[in-house]
C-alpha cells in the first residue's frame, strides 16, 4: 500500500508538471555556444547564436560585447573586440571575441539580437546575454616527440577531450614527428626542438616507439601510457619559477588576428631564448619551429604592478613574417604557442667557456576557434 501511494505521487506530480508545461508556451530565443578554451587575456574564443522558435530576418543578427568595470559597470568594446567570423545559419550569427588584456581577471558580457518572425508569424526581436569569466592560466608544456617510421596519436585523443573550461592549468600540447616539415626548408622542428637545451637533447634520450615530454621535465614512454597517467603527469609537472607569458593581436584581416604581441616576464631578449611553434589543428603536429628574439619591440617594457608579477619585454610579428606568403599562423586549422628558454652562463669554477645551463621558463598558446574547444 505504501508502494501504491508512492507511485500515485509521482504519476500527480509528473501530470501536473505537462499540465503546467502545456499551459505556459515556449517563447522564442536565442542561445550561445562558446569557446571554452583560450577564455585568458588577449586570446580569442568562438561563439554562436542559435534561434529557437523565430527565425532571424535578412539583417541576421546584431552583436554587443561589453567588459566589467571595477566599479560594477559595464563598457563596450565591441568595436575593437568582436569580429564577424561566418554566417553558418542566418547572417552574422558566428563571431570571434577577443579577451580585453585590461584587466588581466575579469568578464566580458555578449549579447545577441535578433528581429524575425516567430513560429506563429509574428515579428518579434529576441535579445539574449551571457557572461564569460577569464583569467591568466598555468600553462604546462607537454611535448610528443616521434621518430620517424612512428606514430603516437594517443596523447592528442587526451588532448582533445580536455576540459579547459574548468581547468586553472592548460596544456601547452604540441607533437614533433622526425623529418615532418610542411614548408621543406631548413632543420624540422623535431631537429630544432632538440637544439634547445632542454630535455630531450638528443634522440637517444626519447624512447624509440614515443614519448612524451612534460615541463620538458618528467616524461611518459608510449609502452606504459594511459589517459589516468598523462592527466597524473600533467597536474604534477612543476611551473614553480616560471615567467609570465601573454599573447595578444595587434592586427587583423577580417576577423582572423593575423599580427601578435608576445610579452614575457624578465627574459633577457640577449641571452634567452624565445622560440614559437605552429601546429595543425588535425593531428597537433609542428610544422614551424622558429626563434623569434628578433621582433622584439625596443622600448617596450611595461610593469605589471597591479598583478605584482614583475616586468615584460614584448616581441610583435606578423605572420608574413615567419610563414610562406598565403600561409596562416593562426586559423581555424592552425594554433601556435610559444616557449621561453633562459640561457645562463656558467660561474666562474667552469673552465669550459662554451658550457651554457638552459632551463625552460615557461609557455603559452593561442589556439584554433572552435565552439567544441
Amino acid at each position: 500500500m505504501k508502494r501504491f501511494r508512492t507511485l500515485l505521487v509521482i504519476f500527480f506530480i509528473a501530470a501536473l508538471v505537462l499540465f503546467i508545461s502545456s499551459c505556459w508556451p515556449m517563447l522564442p530565443s536565442i542561445s550561445l555556444t562558446i569557446q571554452g578554451s583560450n577564455r585568458e587575456p588577449g586570446k580569442p574564443i568562438m561563439v554562436e547564436a542559435m534561434n529557437f522558435r523565430f527565425a532571424p530576418n535578412a539583417t541576421g543578427y546584431i552583436w554587443k560585447l561589453e567588459k566589467e568595470l571595477g566599479g560594477g559597470g559595464w563598457q563596450d568594446i565591441t568595436a575593437q573586440n568582436l569580429k564577424i567570423m561566418k554566417s553558418a545559419r542566418f547572417k552574422d550569427d558566428t563571431v570571434v571575441v577577443y579577451i580585453p588584456t585590461v584587466p588581466e581577471t575579469g568578464r566580458v558580457k555578449i549579447t545577441a539580437r535578433a528581429t524575425g518572425q516567430d513560429d506563429d508569424g509574428a515579428l518579434v526581436t529576441v535579445e539574449y546575454s551571457q557572461t564569460v569569466s577569464y583569467n591568466p592560466k598555468t600553462s604546462v608544456l607537454v611535448e610528443v616527440f616521434e621518430k620517424a617510421g612512428t606514430t603516437f596519436g594517443q596523447p592528442s585523443t587526451w588532448f582533445g577531450a580536455f576540459s579547459f573550461s574548468w581547468s586553472n592549468r592548460v596544456p601547452n600540447f604540441v607533437r614533433y614527428k622526425e623529418g615532418f616539415l610542411e614548408s621543406g626548408v631548413g632543420f624540422d622542428p623535431y631537429a630544432q626542438r632538440l637544439l634547445f637545451g632542454i630535455d630531450p637533447t638528443s634522440a637517444g634520450a626519447i624512447y624509440n616507439a614515443g614519448e612524451v615530454f612534460f615541463q620538458a621535465w618528467t616524461k611518459l614512454p608510449s609502452n606504459t601510457y594511459s589517459n589516468a597517467q598523462m592527466s597524473t603527469m600533467f597536474n604534477n609537472a612543476p611551473t614553480t619559477g616560471d615567467w609570465a607569458v601573454r599573447i595578444e593581436p595587434t592586427t587583423f584581416s577580417g576577423w582572423r588576428a593575423t599580427g601578435w604581441k608576445v610579452k614575457v616576464q624578465n627574459i633577457d631578449r640577449f641571452t634567452d631564448d624565445l622560440w614559437l611553434f605552429r601546429a595543425r589543428k588535425s593531428d597537433n603536429r609542428a610544422t614551424h619551429l622558429v626563434k623569434i628574439n628578433g621582433y622584439y619591440v625596443p622600448g617596450a617594457v611595461e610593469e605589471f604592478v597591479e598583478e605584482d608579477i614583475g616586468t615584460f619585454v614584448s616581441f610583435a610579428f606578423s605572420e608574413g613574417n615567419l610563414l610562406p606568403p598565403g600561409s596562416h599562423l593562426w586559423d581555424e586549422d592552425y594554433y601556435f604557442g610559444v616557449i621561453a628558454v633562459q640561457k645562463t652562463a656558467p660561474s666562474s669554477q667552469y673552465n669550459e667557456e662554451d658550457i651554457i645551463f638552459a632551463a625552460l621558463k615557461g609557455s603559452a598558446m593561442v589556439l584554433f576557434p572552435n565552439k567544441s574547444w
